[in-house]
């Protein structure tokens, strides 16, 4: 049996342990030997114990053996708790073991937080208590465990209960906090998602609000290009002369125009009893009074008293210079502000203008139609936009005299009469002098019966002393504290005599003042007394003069002689000097009071032709009247302080100092001709030197535009292409002033529309030349003044005008303009090679249109004639014959088939038009041939040349030239229309 057991196969543990000892034959250790000890001993009483059980229950026939087989297994189930207890320690022990290695590594981790450290070592002393209750038991003799091994058995039972608990307790602990992290982290997640979102939100509703304020912005540009509004009339613009009233003055005129705007006003609260009752259902206010009277400053503290309170739609104050004094502006003026105000008009009247975007051009009856009256409409008829516009629209109108409108009644006026009933909820303030054709207008029936008619001097006269007593005590104690008077100064009897003196005028009141300050000879007290007597001598010495103005006329020529102060003391010399200063000063107060825009003292001494600098020495001393810019201010315009100075300074019987008195006719014509010296002297082809490569841009793409127009086109050239035509219609029209005008047309006239597309005002050319040719067509000059102005040049004639091919170059511009205008507002350089106008012997740059306005021709300077497309401007034809030298006229035969050309070679060439290919030469003539012309039935044809001979061949045999003789230099050649004449 052993030798077999040691051959044969060997047992399950036997391999077991046969495959755990190392291949390299090394003795099985103690600890091996035990180990298999151990699973042998296992094993063994796995299988006895049964096998004794069995037998105890088969031997009760034998006491004995059943007993001692009883005893052995009791004893060998004692053995068996005795080692499954001390193996079960052990594997307690170890497992305890190995959890705190783990514990001990996860508490030195550096990023172990803090609770989770907390929780661990709480974790590691209740395992250590459990580990040393182990150790305890383990500690014991083998025969203590072995008796007590049931005992041990159920301690070590609950030694794993409670390990169990424990590391449950901190899963379940872990797991919590776990899950509240979690939870707190998507808690916080979601929080900065909500505060991502609401950003986001933020975001995209400031991008909304971007977007829309673009979108405005491009309205807003979108609805300036089509209205051209004349920013300079708002109330608020920044150069405006115009003050509010001073501080608790004119409150019951104020009040009258809070209650008639609307009853429920909560300033009224604040404001004494209106002066008069105004009806609120009334449309229009008109407040009506004399020059300087006040009317414009009480505009101006009502418009910002009603912006304030978000109640002003729009305002207009009328002035003489620019487009403030174009009635044609008012009413596009009026919706343009009412567009960017209401967003619900401003939708109406963008679809209005996409439909008849040229509604700035026509008249102002349909301007108020269309772009007032149809868009409130539209308002009304959404019922969800309706709200949107406020109860109550106060419209101003200030000044509405200074308006250039020579109708009989005021077109304005005319306009809103025929759709007052319309035009809810606008309200309209209008204010003026109470002229003819204006108060005219107010008669209308619609508009009486809708207008309030407010006479300011029909304010009670204790009202309106009071209000400039305190305005006067204000700005004198102003003076006396800035100059370091005696607190005496000005004396109780100074003021009233001054209050007495402004006769109830607010304009005498503030220019008293300012004369009063004296900022260059700093002595208020000399001003006021030497005012004082002044004003007390044209009281004493105004007779029968029944003019409201007298007094203010005496403080006007007070101003002006102490500028240039009589010195009796002077020789010849000094009073030449003196004479020449006067001439002078009134050379410039002339220009500045008729100029159509304000202009600065540097573009006043360009214009003029005045040294540089003689505006900013001569006008300080005018500073009453004359509001200056700094001394380094080169840009800034001179402003009147009021509107009074000028309708004194050309007013004979108010101006009694003839060597200021400005004759208009005379300065007109003083200032065309200077308007055309400049165009004739400075325009020129390509005035802002734009690279070839360029030359065919859009205006907006040509690089640095407003450097180069800034640089090229000074502010003196800039004003003068703007408005020589409206001077030359007020002027004078003499023999200088004729010939100016004759070289402007026959050199400039293409670089003067070069000069317009570049400044971005072709829109106003059309009308401009039909007014100059119709002022020309009245030939017959009526001189009422002798020139005596040393410092005018224009001479006068009392003749008709001579015999001049301007009007029909005019005409002939025109016309390309009306054809051309799209090209020529945007292309200034495309325009040359596009257009085609006047063409009379001697013009720079022939050009001329065939009888079916398909073609151009065109002469180049090297002699050759390019022949382009009148609508595209694309080049067709190039026609080389005339030598290199200037064709001096070109003319297209009746049917457009065929070309005539003639050069300053003597030569006469016919081309045919379609192939370009040259038909004839003639060589008739020994000068320079000037003209050109074809009979109206094409079958004959002429030319003049400076020899003073004429050409005339039939078509059907051009061979065959009569040369007439006509003695003198000939300008021009043309055929009467039946042909026989010549």
């Amino acid at each position: 049996m052993r030798h077999l057991r040691a051959k044969g196969r060997a047992s399950p543990a036997l391999s077991a342990s046969a495959r755990s000892i190392p291949a390299t034959g090394a003795q099985p250790t103690p600890a091996t030997r035990g180990s298999r000890g151990k699973k042998l001993m296992k094993t063994s009483l796995k299988y006895l114990i049964p096998a004794l059980q069995i037998t105890k229950g088969v031997s009760s026939a034998c006491p004995q053996l059943q007993s001692a087989v009883e005893a052995l297994l009791i004893v060998l189930e004692a053995y068996k708790k005795y080692s499954e207890a001390t193996e079960a320690i052990g594997t307690l022990l170890s497992r305890i073991q190995s959890l705190n290695e783990i514990l001990n590594k996860s508490q030195s981790a550096d990023n172990c937080p803090p609770s989770l450290k907390d929780s661990l070592v709480t974790l590691a002393s209740k395992l250590q208590e459990v580990a040393g209750d182990a150790e305890k038991v383990q500690a014991k003799g083998w025969i203590v465990r072995l008796v007590k091994a049931s005992d041990y058995a159920e301690r070590i039972e609950s030694w794993v209960k409670r390990l169990d608990q424990y590391i449950h307790s901190f899963l379940l602990e872990r797991t919590i906090a776990v899950e509240l992290a979690v939870h707190q982290g998507f808690a916080a997640v979601d929080s900065g998602l909500d505060k991502m979102n609401e950003g986001v939100a933020a975001v995209k509703e400031k991008i909304i609000e971007l977007h829309c304020d673009v979108n405005h912005k491009l309205e807003d540009d979108a609805l300036r290009n089509n209205l051209r509004p004349v920013i300079e009339a708002r109330w608020d613009y920044g150069s405006s002369v115009h003050e509010k009233c001073h501080e608790n003055t004119r409150m019951e005129v104020m009040a009258t125009l809070c209650s008639w705007l609307r009853p429920d006003d909560p300033r009224l609260t604040k404001l004494p009893t209106p002066v008069v009752s105004a009806p609120f259902d009334r449309s229009i206010l008109w407040l009506h009074a004399l020059a300087g009277s006040g009317k414009s400053t009480i505009a101006m503290t009502i418009a910002d008293w009603w912006d304030m309170d978000g109640l002003l739609g729009a305002s207009f104050f009328c002035a003489r210079d620019g487009d403030r004094s174009n009635i044609n502006c008012i009413f596009r003026t009026i919706a343009y502000q009412l567009a960017i105000r209401f967003p619900a008009f401003r939708e109406q009247l963008t679809k209005i203008l996409k439909s008849d975007p040229d509604l700035y051009s026509s008249t102002s009856t349909r301007q108020l139609q269309r772009l007032i009256v149809e868009p409130l409409h539209a308002v009304h008829a959404d019922t969800k936009r309706k709200a949107t516009l406020t109860a109550h629209v106060a419209i101003v109108i200030d000044a509405l005299d200074e308006c250039k409108d020579d109708a009989a009644v005021s077109t304005i006026l005319k306009s809103l009469a025929l759709h007052i009933g319309r035009l809810s909820p606008l309200k309209f303030l209008i204010t003026s002098r109470p002229e003819e054709n204006i108060a005219r207008g107010f008669l209308q029936q619609s508009l009486d019966e809708n207008t309030h008619k407010l006479a300011l001097n029909k304010v009670p006269g204790e009202l309106t002393r009071r209000d400039i007593s305190a305005f006067l005590q204000w700005r004198l104690d102003e003076i006396r504290v800035n100059f370091a008077l005696d607190t005496s100064w000005p004396s109780p009897q100074q003021l009233k005599n001054l209050i007495d003196l402004s006769e109830l005028l607010f304009i005498f009141a503030s220019l008293a003042t300012r004369y009063i300050q004296d900022d260059i000879g700093r002595d208020p007290e000399r001003r006021l007394a030497s005012l004082l007597d002044a004003g007390n001598e044209a009281t004493a010495n105004r007779g029968t003069s029944t003019s409201p103005f007298h007094i203010l006329d005496s403080l006007y020529v007070q101003v002006l002689q102490n500028a240039v102060p009589k010195n009796v003391a002077l020789d010849d010399a000094g009073r030449k000097d003196e004479a020449a200063l006067r001439a002078k000063l009134k050379l410039i107060l002339g220009a500045i009071v008729l100029a159509e825009q304000r202009l600065s003292p540097t573009t006043l001494d360009a214009l003029l032709d005045l040294s540089a600098g003689t505006a900013k020495r001569v006008l300080p001393v005018l500073s009453a009247i004359l509001t200056m810019p700094d001394r380094q201010d080169h840009t800034t315009p001179i402003s009147i302080i009021h509107l009074s100075f000028p309708n004194f300074l050309i007013d004979p019987t108010r101006c009694t100092d003839q060597s200021f008195l400005v004759r208009p006719r005379i300065q007109h014509s003083h200032i065309a001709f200077r308007c055309l010296s400049i165009m004739n002297m400075t325009l020129k082809y390509n005035i802002l030197g734009v690279a070839s490569e360029q030359d065919c841009v859009l205006n907006s793409e040509i690089p640095d535009l407003p450097a180069r127009l800034s640089r090229n086109i000074p502010a003196a050239l800039e004003y003068a292409c703007r408005y020589w035509t409206r001077h030359l219609c007020e002027a004078e029209v003499g023999e200088d002033l004729l010939t100016a005008l004759e070289e402007f047309c026959e050199c400039h006239l293409l670089h003067w529309l070069e000069a317009l597309s570049l400044l971005g005002c072709v829109d106003g050319a059309v009308e401009a030349l039909q007014s100059v040719q119709t002022c020309l067509k009245a030939s017959i000059l009526k001189c009422s003044y002798p020139l005596c102005d040393p410092y005018s040049t224009v001479l006068l004639q009392n003749e008709s005008l001579r015999s001049t091919d301007v009007p029909s170059l005019l005409y002939d511009c025109e016309r390309a303009i009306r054809a051309y205008y799209p090209i020529i507002s945007t292309s200034a350089m495309p325009m040359y090679s596009t257009i085609a106008v006047f063409a009379p012997a001697g013009t720079p740059i022939p050009l001329a249109f065939s009888p079916d306005e398909i073609y151009v021709a065109c002469a180049k300077e090297n002699g050759s004639i390019q022949l382009l497309n009148a609508h595209t401007g694309a080049e067709l034809q190039i026609l080389n014959s005339h030598s290199n030298e200037c064709v001096s006229c070109l003319s297209f035969s009746p049917t457009g088939k065929e070309l005539l050309s003639c050069s300053e070679d003597g030569t006469v060439a016919l081309w045919d038009v379609a192939t370009g290919a040259i038909l004839n030469t003639w060589e008739a003539h020994s000068g320079y041939v000037c003209s050109v012309a074809w009979s109206l039935n094409g079958t004959l044809a002429a030319s003049a040349s400076d020899d003073g001979t004429v050409g005339v061949w039939r078509m059907a045999s051009p061979e065959n030239m009569v040369v007439l003789q006509h003695g003198h230099w000939m300008r021009d050649v043309v055929f009467a229309q039946d042909g026989d004449l010549l």
